[in-house]
């Protein structure tokens, strides 16, 4: 089977060359490319998310009617669409799969043993990308809940973007231990608004990727958060890092979602605040402990 992956980024790279070792012809489009090989059997999204919509138009007409393996986690801004979403409004038939879960790309070509979960409503599909990705450092579970899946991939780097703030900001292991906690409790009850399991949250494309990205120092939302709390300006944290921080703009786009419905997510509405318009990180940490006090369930 002959697979071809939009994105040569650090996991793009990563996984394609898991794919290689397993012994599948494995080609690699840069952002720009204007075809997709006419061999391609099966199609794998490694992008920012804010690119996939322009890199999938540049390649109409010829998108190919293949299945398409999303390792991208983000929200779009402006139609507030999951990577699956977007894909459906090219190719509305396709068997669309998304792989998530706790994985830096640096210790995935080290071969360090890495846990993910591939989920679909297509069962032949998520099975097969479980054994495509089955080598002996890598366990891939399966999930029917691909809401949950992409929920949970896109908003732990928001909620990384806080963790790294609070870092930056000197505060201890308590603050940080506090803020990972309520934001697990906060993720999930956004994920499960629009229409997440509960349990997917509490696994690998939850907690297990918020507990990675918000404490890693090799995590760039991790990273540019702890910049801004150090006192850097956005562009400045952002700057300071390779490669894209996709916190960021789904904090954004998630902001617009939740701002015509009745969710409460605190956390990331004063990270919102950080990010467009300018508060500082203290102000918006304040904000947060001097809000009404409330039982720990809601």
């Amino acid at each position: 089977m002959k697979i071809t992956i939009l994105g040569k980024g650090a996991w793009g790279k990563a996984l394609g060359e898991i794919l290689q070792a397993r012994g599948y012809p494995v080609t690699w489009l840069e952002k720009g490319a204007n075809r997709i090989p006419s061999e391609t059997e099966m199609l794998w999204i490694a992008l920012p998310t804010q690119s996939i919509r322009d890199c999938l138009k540049t390649l109409q007409p010829g998108l190919p009617h293949v299945p398409v393996v999303s390792l991208s986690k983000g929200i779009e801004i402006g139609t507030g669409l999951r990577v699956s979403e977007i894909v459906s409004s090219f190719l509305p038939q396709t068997p669309f799969a998304a792989v998530s879960g706790p994985s830096l790309a640096a210790e995935v070509q080290k071969k360090i043993p890495t846990a993910l979960v591939a989920a679909s409503t297509n069962g032949e599909l998520v099975a097969r990308v479980q054994e495509i990705l089955h080598v002996s450092h890598m366990r891939v579970y399966r999930s029917t809940d691909l809401v949950g899946v992409e929920w949970g991939g896109a908003l732990k780097n928001v909620y990384a973007l806080a963790a790294g703030m609070c870092a930056g900001l000197g505060l201890g292991e308590n603050s940080l231990a506090g803020l990972t906690t309520r934001s697990l409790r906060e993720m999930t009850r956004v994920a499960v608004h629009f229409g997440a399991q509960t349990e997917t949250l509490q696994g690998l494309s939850g907690i297990g990727d918020l507990i990675l990205t918000s404490y890693s120092r090799l995590s760039r939302n991790r990273r540019v958060g702890e910049r801004i709390g150090m006192g850097d300006s956005v562009a400045q944290a952002l700057a300071s890092v390779e490669g894209v921080c996709e916190g960021v703009p789904t904090a954004q786009a998630l902001h617009e979602i939740l701002a015509s419905r009745n969710v409460g997510a605190p956390i990331a509405h004063e990270l919102y605040q950080v990010l467009v318009n300018g508060r500082s990180p203290k102000d918006s940490l304040t904000a947060l402990l001097d809000r009404d006090s409330k039982a720990e369930i809601e």
